[in-house]
């Protein structure tokens, strides 16, 4: 259930970040910020696609399928499905599911989540006037970090 509710969290926090991109890119005032936000999840699929490719380098196949998952989002939500149904260690992998999984978390914490809710943070003190989409990118940017946190140290 708490892996489940991680990787729910973690696309949530992926769509309102798209949803606030878009809205920022309209404004002229925003448009920059909209770009570095971009960067911040552009970072973040970039180090999941570094470890995908180290985790599966030894069977091009089976890597250009994961490289597939994390270009469409959905990175997160199979490595919870891994998890939960203890997906075993396949002989060319570095490392287990579980461990992938927190890898994977923790880019995504380190490029996206922290910095994109800093900068969405200072976008709305600074421009004041924010859709409530935006104000809703932050909550749930602040929960997915907390949450990915917690359950890091929980394991």
């Amino acid at each position: 259930m708490r892996v489940a509710m991680g990787a729910g969290l973690s696309i949530l926090d992926m769509a309102t970040d798209i949803s606030v991109i878009v809205g920022y890119m309209r404004d002229e005032k925003t448009k920059g910020y909209g770009w570095s936000l971009l960067g911040m999840v552009v970072a973040s699929l970039v180090l999941q696609l570094f470890t995908v490719f180290a985790q599966n380098r030894k069977k091009p196949w089976v890597m250009a399928k994961e490289l597939l998952i994390v270009v469409t989002l959905m990175k997160s939500a199979v490595d919870a499905f891994r998890v939960a149904s203890g997906h075993e260690m396949e002989e060319h992998n570095i490392f287990d599911a579980k461990f992938e999984l927190v890898v994977t978390k923790c880019e995504e914490m380190i490029a996206e989540s922290i910095p994109g809710c800093l900068l969405q943070l200072y976008v709305l003190l600074k421009v004041g006037n924010v859709s409530r989409a935006a104000v809703g990118s932050v909550l749930v940017s602040a929960m997915t970090t907390g949450f990915i946190s917690a359950s890091i140290s929980f394991e």
